[in-house]
């Protein structure tokens, strides 16, 4: 069953949907980087994915969306950050995975993510006392889950006249999550950090 939900999801993902000018790269559903919200939304709505209400409205970053839904019975989570012109740089999709499940789905999402976009430019598994030395078999999830384990994969690829990331994780929840970085995203991140600093505590949100 997690095999042919990885197959299935892993085509939606390589599967481009819209054209868009050829020099940017893609995220979920081939929407482009640079992408509007528009355009955005649109593709998520094909995939049958539907925006989410955030839990605080207040954010300095009103342009940045989310939606959830299915992908052939797997639930995700896709949130879209945009810029200060509205173009799409970065887009990460959590796939709420069990404990039990969720290192296998992202093994077998690793090597479907590699036969599309070769080998990996980094792969890690890395795992920290009192986990550490092989201790960690048997207890991975526990490891991650407090702090003492990672997972992760990152992929190179084109964007513009450079690289783009794109990279693959267990979170700390046990959620498996695929991020897409355009070549432009640390600039906005730059940005962001800046407007952060300059907003009061209480009305952060990242």
């Amino acid at each position: 069953m997690i095999r042919r939900v990885v197959s299935m999801v892993a085509a939606v993902l390589l599967t481009a949907s819209y054209t868009f000018a050829q020099d940017r790269g893609t995220a979920l559903g081939g929407v482009a980087f640079g992408s509007k919200p528009s355009a955005v939304t649109a593709a998520m709505t094909d995939l049958g994915l539907t925006p989410a209400a955030l839990d605080d409205s207040r954010t300095p970053f009103p342009l940045d969306q989310t939606f959830a839904g299915k992908i052939d019975g797997r639930q995700v989570l896709v949130v879209a950050m945009y810029d200060s012109r509205e173009a799409l740089e970065k887009m990460l999709v959590s796939f709420i995975t069990s404990d039990t499940e969720c290192l296998q789905f992202y093994r077998d999402f690793k090597l479907a993510l590699m036969r599309e976009y070769g080998d990996t430019h980094a792969d890690v598994e890395q795992w920290k006392a009192p986990y550490d030395g092989g201790k960690h078999v048997g207890r991975e999830q526990v490891a991650i889950r407090n702090g003492k384990g990672f997972v992760g994969a990152t992929w190179e690829r084109d964007d513009l006249d450079s690289t783009a990331g794109m990279s693959l994780s267990v979170a700390s929840n046990l959620t498996v999550t695929l991020a897409y970085e355009s070549s432009r995203w640390a600039t906005e991140l730059d940005r962001r950090r800046k407007v952060l600093s300059s907003v009061p505590s209480g009305s952060r949100q990242q």
